[in-house]
């Protein structure tokens, strides 16, 4: 399988969501999101301990922009359509990537403003139907770490199975080896249904 010349979709649409890619521009309320518990992102996915700066989430953002044309790394800025605010983000990590099974691991971050109000859970899930969908995906997995409470509750809330628990992967804050559970899921039809648009 080439994913270069794979139709990815760039918009993904939910009763409530727009997920579009990022790119140019977008850096300013993007950067605003990331700032918004930007300490649990310290403490549960390894980000550095110092947050970056408007000009380097800019950048960023056009260097995804080119990932996501060469497929090396899928990502999408999740939008509030009433508001238009920039929620958080989701994607398929390029670790977790194997384009020739296929399968793909699921990540995600939501401001810590607008957490609690399901919109993790709507855009994982929208990103899950199209991994099925368009990329093929015989296997989808979602890693957290097992102190991580809210983050396990939106895998188990779409029907995710629990596979196995593992020491490592990444460090915690702490410098101390992370444990992570991780859910899997292998077929389209266990998901929870959802209205899902995509172009």
């Amino acid at each position: 399988m080439n994913p270069i010349l794979i139709n990815i979709p760039e918009t993904i649409e939910t009763s409530r969501l727009k997920l579009v890619i990022p790119k140019a521009g977008f850096g300013k309320s993007v950067h605003e999101a990331i700032l918004d518990g930007y300490e649990d992102y310290v403490k549960w996915m390894r980000w550095p301990s110092q947050p970056p700066s408007i000009e380097s989430v800019e950048e960023d953002c056009r260097r995804q922009h080119a990932e996501f044309i060469l497929r090396t790394f899928l990502r999408y800025l999740i939008i509030d359509k009433e508001t238009s605010m920039v929620l958080g983000r989701c994607g398929f990590p390029s670790f977790q990537s194997d384009w020739q099974i296929p399968q793909f691991g699921i990540s995600y971050f939501i401001r810590k403003s607008q957490r609690g109000k399901g919109y993790g859970t709507e855009s994982v899930h929208a990103l899950a139907s199209l991994a099925f969908k368009f990329l093929k995906a015989r296997k989808l997995e979602i890693y957290c770490d097992v102190d991580n409470k809210n983050s396990i509750k939106i895998p188990l809330k779409l029907n995710f199975e629990h596979e196995y628990t593992q020491r490592g992967g990444w460090l915690r804050e702490n410098a101390e080896l992370s444990v992570l559970n991780v859910y899997s899921l292998f077929s389209e039809k266990d998901l929870p249904s959802l209205k899902v648009f995509m172009a």
